[in-house]
């Protein structure tokens, strides 16, 4: 597995590729637009000509995270075409520069219920890979459950997926913080172990194609999206090595979401952490 991170593109999308190496990051996620904003994404020629220079010589991969006003579950038209556009352009953008895909948020139903909208859900899915021909992928993120949110269950997530046709575009990206909070112990060994076996019935561990590693600061089940360092929080260091001894992670890219050691973000010392123990997980 490949230890990563959530990379700033400010000042041009060739920028990520020395913040990475500062950190020693080994995989990257990134916005090309404003996380907050509708505003289209927009790369300037002289950044696109070094970024590929440098990302065909170093083959470290890449993902986008669309834009955190993405709501495929609204029942607001206009922002549901807003958050199609979105990831349409986001996925035009990942073929353009290949990246793997897109991992996202699918939204809140706003209390009418995951069954009230998930027809919506797909159809809209649909229309972005179909208006998208690229191979990159729509990488549905899994929720904490606060707010209503849509996919704190895999039953719900696989649900959308065999509604989609079981596209071989969408994955999923497996944000531990979101497990934890959502109710799924992944803290030791067997409940990894029995969570992941629920995720093979319901998605299927050919879906997996990313992890959001981060640690909770809040406990088991509290329905709370909130990001702790590695092994500072509810997880903790023994989480974290139980999570990369599952062989379902073997090949996973993890991208570091956490808050770092001087609020800045992922950092060196949380690469380093999840580097150690990777290597013990190694050695078992």
């Amino acid at each position: 597995m490949k230890i990563g991170a959530h990379i700033s593109s400010a000042g041009g999308i060739n920028n990520i590729f020395d913040r990475a190496e500062e950190i020693e990051a080994e995989a990257i996620q990134m916005f090309i637009s404003g996380r907050t904003n509708w505003r289209d994404p927009v790369v300037k020629e002289e950044a696109l000509v070094k970024y590929q220079k440098i990302k065909n010589s170093s083959k470290i991969p890449l993902f986008f995270h669309g834009i955190y006003l993405i709501n495929l579950a609204t029942q607001d038209s206009s922002h549901l075409e807003k958050s199609k556009s979105s990831l349409i352009n986001y996925t035009k953008w990942a073929g353009k520069l290949g990246v793997a895909g897109t991992i996202f948020h699918l939204g809140s139903h706003k209390g009418v219920g995951f069954q009230a909208m998930e027809k919506q859900i797909c159809s809209a899915l649909v229309e972005v890979l179909e208006e998208s021909d690229t191979d990159a992928k729509l990488i549905i993120e899994n929720s904490a459950g606060g707010g209503n949110t849509i996919g704190s269950s895999f039953a719900e997530i696989g649900s959308i997926i065999n509604h989609c046709g079981k596209h071989s575009r969408i994955g999923v990206c497996l944000d531990t913080c979101h497990l934890f909070a959502a109710g799924y112990d992944i803290s030791t060994r067997k409940g990894c172990e029995l969570v992941m076996e629920e995720f093979e019935k319901e998605v299927g561990i050919e879906r997996l194609l990313a992890v959001h590693a981060n640690d909770s600061k809040t406990p088991l089940g509290s329905g709370r999206d909130r990001h702790e360092n590695i092994g500072d929080g509810y997880l903790g260091y023994d989480g974290f090595k139980a999570i990369m001894s599952h062989p379902a992670f073997s090949q996973v890219p993890f991208l570091l979401e956490v808050p770092g050691l001087q609020k800045d973000g992922p950092d060196l010392e949380n690469i380093l952490r999840l580097k150690r123990i990777r290597d013990e997980v190694a050695q078992l």
